[in-house]
């Protein structure tokens, strides 16, 4: 008999805090695949994000091509770890996209990307669907 582990998608805890307010959200989608991470341009626009003027395009994972603009946000905490003016890529996100994290279980304004993750000191665990803290190390 062969045991087939099944990935599990990992959900982390984030706040947001900008120049203008604040957002909390409990099941965000924590994604190797996503570089940086994403905030929804209307998000963006509420809490109060300063825009470096740098654009980036990127794939979502509908398949389409989203253009965003790279902007720092004051702090982003994830799973309790808080990191100061940390850059984010805001878009506008495609319906598609929200309407697959939502029918998953996730908010669907914000993806933490890999290099949150890296500055974080944390790795995903597919098993558990959960982020795990690690010792950062410099070569």
């Amino acid at each position: 008999m062969v045991m087939v582990r099944q990935m599990v998608l990992v959900k982390a805890r984030v706040r947001l805090l900008g120049t203008k307010a604040g957002y909390s959200a409990n099941t965000v989608l924590a994604d190797s695949g996503a570089r940086m991470s994403l905030v929804d341009r209307l998000l963006a626009e509420r809490v109060g994000v300063q825009y470096t003027g740098r654009e980036i395009n990127f794939v979502s994972m509908s398949g389409h091509p989203v253009k965003a603009v790279e902007a720092v946000v004051s702090e982003l905490h994830v799973e309790g770890e808080v990191l100061k003016y940390e850059a984010i890529a805001v878009a506008e996100m495609p319906n598609m996209v929200k309407e697959t994290l939502k029918k998953n279980g996730f908010d669907k304004n914000i993806v933490v990307g890999v290099l949150t993750l890296e500055r974080a000191n944390m790795i995903l665990d597919t098993t558990t669907g959960r982020l795990e803290k690690v010792e950062g190390f410099l070569f």
